[in-house]
């Protein structure tokens, strides 16, 4: 359970320093959002040397997640989950798994305080049964798609990279960027949200952009994939087990739920969230889970992803165990050289210590 405070800790002092850069992205509120994102990571080694008996390496890690979020003035919703299933000789050896759905209805149109109703489940190794368990209660937060402003900021950069601007624009004509790339679905053709651009652009920076500068923002506006997100909600209620994780009886149980995405900027994100839940003797008996996710563009077709997951289930009278999984992926591109390195990490209760998992491989064509 410290280690979740530990994680939430640090994610708040993340969102404390974002607040003091100068122009953040949290800044941008968004009248819809409706963000999707889902993901699959695959890696396995496998070294037989014929000097020695059996099969010298054979294991591999498999993971998935999904998210999805939606919100708008009246309502919103939220969907996600995740799996990862380490493997030996492609058997599964261990596995982790959580997952959960919460429909949001604000008291006030535009306000921060809502209702909501869910669901939570969570599975792991040496656990008898998946947790499950719907929960009603009340909450307070909210997300927005920054995507805008977060290429506005883009077409600043690359308009200086082509030499289009001499200097960075203004943090005002930024958030102006940012609000005509938010109402782009009132825009009968990309040329004329373009038009629009290129006169806020020309009128603070007095220059007169270019063929190729009008390209390179049209480029970044119709650009799929790059979607950030930033917000907060924190929920507590009650709610009823569907199913007992440690194969007992079914309780009336309590818990809550904090959630946060933060982008620092428009080449990065972090995602967090937490749950505890359990009946009325919390600290005796309760499921706590938290996953940390965050990715980093840091240049063109370069990529750098980190996750971690942390299950713990303490039933009734029996000690807790605890399911770790942790991941950091890096993929770039060096002259034409194609290079991946990975590392996974996994950790179940009563180990005595961490399994570790690295591998390296490079590829080029000769001609």
């Amino acid at each position: 359970m410290r280690k979740i405070w530990i994680l939430a800790a640090v994610v708040g002092l993340l969102a404390w320093g974002v607040q003091g850069w100068g122009l953040s992205l949290c800044e941008y509120r968004s009248p819809q959002t409706s963000l999707v994102d889902a993901r699959l990571s695959f890696g396995y080694r496998y070294f037989d040397d014929p000097s020695s008996a059996g099969v010298d390496v054979s294991s591999g890690r498999l993971a998935v997640s999904y998210s999805q979020l939606f919100d708008s003035p009246g309502y919103g919703f939220s969907l996600g989950g995740g799996a990862e299933m380490t493997l030996a000789d492609f058997a599964p050896t261990g596995w982790l798994g959580r997952g959960s759905a919460t429909f949001r209805y604000y008291l006030m149109e535009d306000g921060l305080w809502f209702g909501f109703g869910g669901v939570e489940g969570s599975m792991a190794t040496g656990q008898p049964l998946p947790g499950v368990d719907v929960r009603v209660g009340v909450g307070v937060g909210r997300f927005s798609d920054v995507t805008p402003l977060a290429k506005a900021v883009t077409i600043d950069r690359q308009l200086r990279v082509v030499k289009a601007l001499e200097s960075p624009l203004a943090d005002d004509v930024l958030r102006g960027i940012g609000e005509v790339i938010g109402r782009r679905i009132e825009y009968e053709e990309i040329k004329d949200l373009v038009a629009d651009i290129e006169l806020l652009i020309e009128t603070s920076s007095s220059v007169e952009l270019d063929a190729r500068a009008l390209l390179t923002i049209e480029e970044i506006v119709l650009a799929t994939g790059d979607e950030r997100q930033c917000g907060w909600a924190v929920q507590v209620g009650i709610g009823y087990e569907l199913i007992d994780p440690s194969g007992g009886d079914r309780n009336v149980v309590v818990g809550g739920s904090a959630d946060a995405a933060f982008a620092c900027g428009p080449n990065d994100q972090l995602l967090f969230r937490a749950s505890y839940a359990g009946p009325f003797d919390l600290l005796n008996d309760y499921t706590a889970n938290a996953s940390l996710g965050y990715q980093n563009e840091f240049a063109p077709e370069s990529k750098l992803i980190v996750d971690y997951a942390l299950l713990q289930v303490k039933p009734a009278g029996l000690p807790a165990s605890a399911s770790h999984s942790a991941g950091v992926a890096l993929a770039f591109d060096v002259r034409g050289v194609d290079l991946l390195i990975g590392a996974s990490f996994t950790r179940q209760t009563g180990a005595p210590g961490w399994s570790i998992d690295i591998s390296v491989s490079a590829a080029m064509e000769l001609l």
